[in-house]
């Protein structure tokens, strides 16, 4: 088994970059979901109630650059101002920073509502309890889990279900590894790969997000419908595993994994 690809989503919600190489850390890869949009009370934004925001492309390069319907701005990536905000993940607070009142005055026009773009800065830790492996994990801005990884057999069993290929990018996953067995990924425990260490901690329970085509903002029925026929358990949709980093290092395009006993 392989890496097909690697994908990271530094504004929580927003479309995704692709990568060849990326940093594994504890709270997850490197700029992956460190920012976030929340509205005026600092509860986050996602497509859940704004499918809109699969619009947003986003590009890293020495800054953040995010674009949408022909307008752009660039974002420094160490840049935050001193306005502090105590913004609300699910149950989750955690303190994080307003980037600018500029970039989120360009955020609120675009997006046609007051909101507010915060960063997550090194300086204030987030904590997922977990329910087997270690007791917790650091994680960033993220719904639960660091770490989200779908196998391809999985994707492709999927797609043959429904009579049409279905994007990974539906899934919003980390890492996308070449398998040969479907849903064979929520089986792994512990897996070597590059200079680093994952854990398999459970099946990733799933949503209407994946119900958003990702080039079009357009809400379907699929593939939320058929996964339930096949993929439910106790009223939970899921595909692809919650993951968390037990070593930190890089992580490629082509790593080989190797299964620990």
């Amino acid at each position: 088994m392989t890496i097909k690809s690697l994908h990271i989503y530094p504004i929580k919600g927003l479309g995704g970059i692709e990568l060849q190489e990326a940093q594994m850390l504890e709270r997850g890869m490197e700029y992956d979901r460190r920012w976030m949009l929340v509205d005026m009370d600092g509860l986050f934004i996602t497509q859940r109630t704004d499918a809109r925001m699969a619009l947003f492309h986003c590009e890293l390069d020495d800054k953040l650059h995010v674009s949408h319907k022909g307008s752009r701005v660039s974002i420094d990536i160490e840049e935050y101002s001193s306005v502090q905000i105590s913004a609300a993940v699910w149950e989750s607070e955690v303190i994080t920073y307003e980037v600018s009142s500029a970039v989120s005055s360009w955020f609120s026009e675009q997006l046609g509502t007051p909101c507010r773009l915060v960063k997550m800065v090194d300086q204030f830790d987030r904590y997922k309890e977990l329910i087997r492996g270690p007791k917790s994990t650091k994680v960033s801005l993220a719904d639960g889990y660091p770490y989200h990884i779908i196998g391809t057999a999985s994707l492709d069993k999927l797609s043959k279900r429904l009579g049409v290929d279905i994007p990974a990018n539906r899934f919003r996953a980390n890492i996308i590894i070449e398998t040969s067995v479907a849903h064979e990924e929520d089986t792994w425990d512990e897996i070597l790969v590059g200079e680093g260490r994952l854990q398999v901690i459970k099946p990733c329970v799933r949503c209407l997000v994946v119900n958003i085509d990702q080039g079009s903002a357009k809400i379907t029925k699929q593939p939320l419908k058929e996964l339930s026929k096949y993929r439910s358990e106790s009223n939970n949709v899921s595909f692809g595993a919650n993951t968390i980093c037990r070593a930190e290092g890089m992580i490629r395009v082509g790593d080989t994994l190797q299964l620990v006993d």
